[in-house]
């Protein structure tokens, strides 16, 4: 059986995460979880979750063409997602399977990634120095990749409608 997630379910187990971890240091979780991370080259694929079902070990594949720690990192916390959330499925056969299917998983993963790289509590820790930066500038800020910060914009409503629409970006209102 294939679980659903919604965002909400996913964003809550972000936050369980971080509890029982005590970090969203991809490495560092990856490292209490005895993950390996290696650099590959993987053609045209960012990143992969391999299962060793004989040692019973995971490896996050990351490709070696991507040079920017910002993007790899989020590659890891995306890979991550599929381990906490579909560890269980096997991936190839969804893919072969269903198109829809596989790009709702690697939607699922990218939220994972996004709550697990800017959790709300980072927020609310820099809202003072935040609150007026645009989506570019809140990206260089945390070192994240702005599709992140999008998330969580379209999560918790973190620009104004009317700034968006103009182009202008500015963070307005933060409700957390």
């Amino acid at each position: 059986m294939i679980p659903i997630y919604t965002s909400k379910n996913i964003k809550h187990k972000v936050q369980l995460i971080l509890l029982s971890y005590g970090t969203n240091d991809v490495y560092e979780i990856c490292e209490q979880l005895n993950i390996i991370i290696t650099k590959n080259n993987l053609g045209q694929a960012e990143g992969l979750l391999q299962h060793l079902k004989e040692e019973n070990r995971y490896i996050i594949h990351t490709n070696e063409k991507l040079t920017h720690q910002t993007i790899q990192k989020f590659i890891v916390a995306h890979e991550l997602g599929h381990y906490f959330l579909h560890k269980n499925l096997n991936a190839f056969k969804v893919a072969n399977c269903s198109a829809v299917l596989k790009d709702k998983l690697e939607h699922q993963a990218n939220i994972f990634a996004s709550e697990l790289l800017l959790p709300d509590k980072l927020l609310k820790e820099h809202l003072f120095e935040i609150q007026n930066l645009t989506i570019h500038q809140l990206a260089s800020f945390f070192n994240l990749p702005t599709h992140v910060i999008q998330h969580k914009h379209s999560q918790l409503k973190l620009l104004s409608r009317n700034r968006m629409e103009t182009g202008i970006n500015h963070v307005c209102e933060i409700t957390i």
